[in-house]
Order: C-alpha cells, then structure tokens, then sequence
C-alpha cells in the first residue's frame, strides 16, 4: 500500500456533539455565504477551541467521523464530497464591518484532505483569533447538538442571531438587517411571503423542536408592507429529550463514552466559559474543587438555566459549586408547603410571601420559587381576582357612566401591571428569568404582560 508523504504532527481530534461554541458577536452579526455542509464543518472547529488556547490550533479529524454530521450527497462519493468541501474552505471569504471599516478574512488557512488516509486536517486563520480567545464581553456560547442537528444554513444564523438575545427574550430586526445578516441576495425571495415560508417558518420549525431556545415572530408593518420581524425568545424545555432520538441525530460512537484527566478538564473549562464565567475565575475553580464537584455543579446550573429559573449564570454556577448545591438538592428533604388561603384572603397570601421572600438567602428564595411559590395558573387567578376587585371598588355597585367604566379598567390594568412589576422585581431578586409571555393562558393578560415587558426593555435601553 501506497504510503501518504504528508507529514501528520497533529494528534486525532474525536468530535463530541456536547462541547460548547463560543463566538464574538461581532461573528455572529457578520456576513458570510457558507453551505451547510460548511458551517457544519467550521462549527465542529469552533467546538474544539478551548477557553485557556494561546492561538487558534490545527485539527485533524478522521474522515469517517464526519459523515453522521455532515452527511453524504445522494450520488456521490463520501470522500469525493467531502475533499471538494475540505478544498473549497479556502476560498469562502468572512466580511467584517467594524469601526467604519470592512475587512474580508478566509476562514482557513490550512485545510488538507489526506486521501490514502482518509484524514483532514483544518485551521482557522490567525486573524480570526479575536472572534474565538480572550471574549471577555459581548460573546453568545451554546452546545454544537443545537446547530448540527438543524438542515438549513437560514436555521443555523437564525439560532445564533436569537441565541445572542435569549436573555432579553426578543429581538427586533428590519427585514434589510435579516437577509444582510443571512447573505441573502437582492434577486432571492424577493416577496415577503416567499420570504416568511422558505426562511422564516423553515427556521422556526426546526429551531423550535430541534434546539434549547423556542421563538415565535410578529410582523411589524410600514403601511401594508412588512419591514421588520420582532422575535419573541423562550427557553425549551425539551433539549435532550424525546426529540432528540426521533431527529435521528448522530450516532453515540461520536461521543467518547470516557474523558481522560485533559479532556475532562477542558470540557469543563469550555461548559464554565459557556455560561459567562471569566478565564481567570475558571482557573481557580478547576484547582480549588474537584472535577466531581465542578462537574455536578456545572449540570445543576445548565439544568436551571434550560427551565428558566436563573438569569446570571456565571455568579450562580460559582455559588452553586461552593455550596455544591447540586449535592444539597439531592440530600435535602421536601419542605412543608405553605398554606393556601382562601379567596377572601388572598391579598394576605401575596404579603405573607412577600415577607418570606425578603427575609430568606438567594437559594432560600429559590427553592421557594420552585416548590412553593404561585404556579403560573395560581399567579393569573390571583391577576384576575385582582382586576375584579379594583373594578367593584372603583364602580361601588352604583349604575356607572361609560367614563366610570372606562376608568374602572383602566385603574385594573395599572393594578395588575404593578402585581406583574413586582413579581418581575422578585424573581429577578431570586436570580430567576422573567415569566414567558407564552405562559399565559389568559389572552388580556398575556398581552398586558407582553405590553409591560416591551416597556420594561425600552426603559433599561
């Protein structure tokens, strides 16, 4: 047999759908036109670079591990497919507009296809460095499972564009920033409607059954023309579940089934990193605790940022791995739950709760949250009740003019509007998301509240 004459100084990278992507958001708000064959590739890359990486490094994969994630083009050879994508990485150009100026990089300067072998060798160029090492601010992180498992490039820059906004919960975008965002050019879909069904709801699809994140969009129109797309941005609650194996993902023999010492290490470098915490920070973690500490801690925290429950990741995940929260909740005993009053009472509850939550710890008021507090029916029986009462007491049983209606509501909504900004203010004091406006049940209400957090983001800008 043939021997190969390229000189293979680089160790086998396997490729593990669990690391974690971390990009400058300057990257994500960039403009490229890749394949999705491509992307694919250059996100299995991201995935590899570790937080504590002086430079960008050279990765050589096996040929044969690609195909699950990548996939194979019906009537063409795996290899034969695969080297013309590995060879035409080095052609696709990234433009970056900053600071008045456009610069263009390749995206690699190395990509080597070994074909006796079957190995490909890639590394992203030097200057692409400050969009991978040393995001100190402005960068988003996410798992690669959520991008490799969507089948459109829309999809895919779409996930990153809402991913970059998830803590806000929505994100507002002309049209013109969306196709120039996606690369999309002047002469394709040119009508909304072509538009909104091959981009927008292919988009929407996938990343609602298939990622961590669930949005829906609302139409912002100029006149009769749609100009701008407001995203609505939730957790999902599903990541690994059910669908998951329904979507056929990639084959568990992707995944090493053990971590050496380094590997271990520097996954849970990458998952501290992912979740916002500083590169100086991770060092002392990984040599004050234990790697069993750190590693069941970093799960306890990701599992409560998927359900919503806390909004700084990077302070919780410290604390958490400290107090080894993730021990504690497994130990800890259900607590008595508080009683419920009746409806006459009701008011009595909210302060009762209220008192408890100002004189409790952070995790105190927590666990409350997520044992004992208003379940979301609970919270919009009460809002309702609320509303009644303001309305009987503003109109006292008289026979009321319109006006007196008309004020009546009026003074309701601003009651419930204040119930709603001090649930915010609590939940936030607990270190917990806001509520979902897909939460509510009750049509009034999800749109009062969809009205009072669009208020809440424009006061904090």
């Amino acid at each position: 047999m043939k021997k190969s004459n390229v000189v293979q100084p680089y160790d086998l990278e396997s490729i593990n759908i669990k690391n974690w992507v971390t990009k400058s958001n300057i990257l994500i708000e960039s403009t490229y036109k890749l394949s999705l064959q491509e992307q694919r590739i250059l996100l299995i890359m991201a995935s590899k670079v570790q937080p504590n990486d002086e430079t960008l490094k050279t990765y050589r994969f096996r040929a044969k591990d690609f195909i699950e994630i990548v996939g194979n083009k019906k009537g063409t050879g795996f290899y034969s497919y695969l080297k013309e994508i590995v060879n035409g990485l080095q052609t696709k150009i990234l433009t970056i507009k900053e600071k008045g100026r456009q610069r263009n990089y390749n995206w690699v300067i190395t990509s080597i296809y070994e074909e006796n072998e079957g190995y490909i060798t890639l590394q992203f160029h030097p200057s692409l460095k400050y969009l991978f090492l040393e995001l100190k601010e402005k960068f988003t992180s996410y798992q690669l499972e959520n991008v490799v498992r969507l089948n459109s490039v829309y999809s895919i820059r779409i996930y990153e564009l809402l991913k970059q906004y998830e803590r806000l919960r929505k994100r507002e975008l002309t049209l013109e920033e969306l196709r120039h965002f996606l690369a999309i050019e002047p002469t394709k879909y040119k009508q909304y409607g072509h538009f909104k069904s091959k981009v927008l709801a292919v988009a929407q699809k996938e990343i609602n059954n298939k990622t961590d994140i669930y949005f829906e969009f609302v139409e912002i129109k100029t006149g009769r023309k749609v100009t701008s797309i407001e995203f609505i941005i939730t957790s999902s609650p599903a990541l690994n579940g059910v669908n998951a194996v329904k979507e056929k993902e990639p084959e568990s023999n992707q995944l090493p089934l053990e971590l050496t010492g380094n590997e271990k290490e520097n996954r849970l470098q990458h998952d501290l990193v992912g979740l916002g915490v500083k590169p100086e920070k991770v060092e002392w973690v990984l040599s004050e605790f234990t790697k069993e500490q750190v590693e069941r801690n970093i799960k306890y925290t990701q599992d409560r940022l998927t359900m919503g429950d806390i909004t700084h990741p990077h302070s919780y995940v410290i604390k958490s791995i400290q107090k080894d929260y993730a021990k504690a909740s497994q130990e800890s005993k259900p607590k008595k739950s508080i009683r419920k009053e009746l409806v006459p009472d009701f008011i009595r509850e909210i302060e009762d709760k209220d008192r408890v939550l100002e004189n409790s710890t952070l995790k105190e008021r927590q666990e409350l949250f997520f044992k004992e507090n208003r379940t979301q029916k609970d919270f919009e029986e009460i809002l309702i009740r609320i509303q009644e009462l303001k309305k009987t007491l503003v109109l006292n049983s008289k026979e009321p003019t319109k006006e007196e209606v008309e004020k009546a509501h009026e003074l309701a909504m601003q009651e419930v509007i204040q119930n709603m900004k001090k649930d915010l203010e609590k939940r936030e004091q607990a270190g917990l998301k806001p509520r979902a406006i897909n939460d509510f049940k009750n049509k009034q209400l999800r749109e009062i509240y969809q009205t009072f957090l669009s208020n809440q983001v424009s006061n904090e800008s």
